[in-house]
């Protein structure tokens, strides 16, 4: 109809949020009304690295994907995440045309660079605890530049709001667990999850006799460790933190036989 539209675009260079540049930027668009058909984007990122985003409806379904060596680049040129430095990133979305998407993501070996929830929840004295978390492991954990190997979350995505579940970030210092809605049609956080440090183990159980003879045993062992709630406004929310507790070895195993 008369409403419908189709792009091809080359742009040599385009500069997204945060200053981020994409060059050799191949655009395919087309849309018939408000209704996005078709999608193609390839692209460089600043360092190099390739990046490419597809996004087609037929036959009553709609899918989502996006694959990028820079997953940083990417997240900050599109304003979705400013935090985070390299890794390699596999989004993966489907679903009715005109409803939600279902999917996951997957990032391996990227850096989280100064995210100040991350500082918070290793700071933060718990309501009813002597001690934070960085405290009871002896100020070893260092937030401003945390590696990880492995991010992974599965998603659904509808209209006005995001929710993750099974979600899991791995590193060799820090390993967490997180779930919930990141933000509801009124920009409405509420995430919950488990935050511990992976390192430095049988010094802590060295501290914790007790829970260590009940806990130190192979790959079962337990880890200190605080389960957390990010509530409120999406933009600000609240950080309440449970005190130190052990944490179950299920969720350690979650965490760290995931593949």
């Amino acid at each position: 109809g008369s409403d419908a539209i189709s792009v091809s675009a080359d742009v040599d260079r385009l500069t997204g949020f945060h200053d981020e540049q994409l060059s050799n930027l191949k655009l395919d668009y087309s849309a018939a009304g408000s209704r996005v058909n078709g999608l193609k984007v390839s692209a460089t990122a600043s360092s190099g690295a390739a990046i490419s985003i597809s996004n087609t409806t037929g036959a009553g379904r709609r899918t989502l994907n996006m694959q990028s060596a820079d997953a940083g680049a990417i997240l900050r040129f599109l304003n979705i995440y400013e935090h985070m430095e390299g890794g390699v990133i596999t989004l993966a979305l489907a679903g009715p045309s005109d409803g939600s998407l279902k999917g996951k993501v997957d990032t391996s070996n990227f850096f989280v660079v100064n995210e100040p929830k991350l500082a918070s929840i290793v700071s933060t004295t718990p309501a009813g605890d002597n001690r934070s978390l960085n405290q009871a492991v002896k100020g070893k954990l260092d937030t401003s530049r945390v590696k990880f190997e492995r991010g992974y979350a599965e998603i659904d995505k509808g209209s006005g709001y995001l929710k993750l579940a099974n979600g899991v970030l791995r590193g060799p210092r820090i390993g967490t667990t997180f779930q919930g809605t990141l933000y509801d049609q009124n920009n409405n956080m509420d995430m919950t999850g488990t935050f511990m440090p992976v390192y430095g183990l049988n010094r802590i159980f060295g501290e914790l006799p007790i829970v260590g003879a009940l806990l130190g045993n192979g790959r079962d062992r337990g880890l200190i460790g605080v389960t957390y709630r990010l509530k409120g406004n999406a933009n600000k929310p609240l950080l309440d933190i449970n005190p130190l507790s052990v944490i179950a070895p299920g969720i350690f195993r979650s965490i760290f036989e995931y593949r």
